[in-house]
């Protein structure tokens, strides 16, 4: 059995599917199968159930998943440890990141950690709060920046800073020129609102929770960019960070009494090695945010 066997197997049991794990690992679909069948026979087991078309995982297969993973997790963190015998002259460094910091928060980091450390190769997911968890958890990212708190609690936090949640709306809107509004204002207030698995909208539930009732929700979105721009021209509101509102122009942002807000942090795995490039790219976040308070 070789480390390629573990790559292999573990793509056909992450997509269940010889096809697109064959693409995803760039081998023919012929060259992908005969390798699964050799880790079979090394094995002496049937890893994978092949019905028709379709395949699933066997018992056999799934106690093997979760040794495999722990595997590669450990031979990742011995390269990193081993690359770290030359200080950060080389190496990589996998970030998750939720979609709001991408394009506002992310990029003058990675500008300087790759003018510091050009020999340390970068690569960026653009992640929901769970997958993100999930990752980290598998080893697959290094570290996370996301809003806290998080969903599982095998995660350590670092916080970083708190943003103000506003009431964000169109010109069209009769809220428009209010500098601030109270949350029993928002009782028949129609709102577009992201779906439920949002933190954030777990956030606005307990908020609204305090306040007694339940916001009137027209729209949920699984997309900020969509309801900034249906707010933008519709009567209705929604509330998200002043960072993310001012994306679209023509919106204004109305403060929220009582003050609610979220709060940005690092998110490591608790018990993952941290690679030194992994500790540099944090230090640098802490010491260009850490003292900041958005508006």
């Amino acid at each position: 059995m070789e480390l390629r066997h573990l790559r292999y197997f573990l793509a056909v049991a992450e997509s269940l599917s010889y096809t697109r794990a064959a693409d995803t690992l760039h081998l023919t679909q012929p060259t992908l199968s005969q390798q699964i069948k050799q880790l079979e026979q090394d094995l002496d087991t049937v890893l994978f159930d092949r019905v028709g078309r379709t395949i699933r995982l066997t018992a056999a297969g799934e106690v093997f998943r979760q040794h495999a993973e722990r595997a590669l997790k450990e031979i990742t963190t011995a390269r990193s440890a081993l690359d770290e015998l030359e200080g950060l002259a080389h190496g990589s460094l996998t970030i998750g990141v939720f979609q709001s910091f991408n394009s506002s928060l992310l990029p003058p980091i990675l500008a300087e950690f790759s003018a510091s450390h050009p020999g340390i190769r970068v690569s960026v997911r653009q992640l929901p709060a769970r997958d993100m968890e999930d990752l980290l958890t598998k080893g697959k990212l290094d570290i996370g920046i996301a809003y806290s708190p998080t969903v599982s609690d095998r995660m350590e936090i670092e916080e970083l800073f708190d943003e103000p949640m506003m009431l964000v709306v169109g010109k069209k809107h009769p809220y428009s020129r209010r500098p601030e509004i109270h949350v029993d204002q928002l009782r028949d207030q129609p709102l577009i609102l992201l779906t439920p698995e949002f933190p954030s909208r777990q956030l606005l539930s307990q908020w609204f929770d305090a306040a007694g009732f339940q916001p009137r929700i027209t729209i949920e979105i699984n997309s900020t960019d969509a309801i900034l721009a249906t707010v933008k021209c519709s009567r209705l509101a929604t509330i998200q960070t002043e960072r993310m509102a001012k994306v679209v122009p023509g919106l204004s942002c109305i403060r929220l009494k009582p003050r609610l807000t979220r709060t940005v942090a690092i998110l490591w795995h608790r018990d993952s090695y941290r690679s030194a490039a992994a500790r540099a790219f944090a230090a640098m976040i802490k010491n260009t945010y850490s003292s900041a308070r958005p508006a």
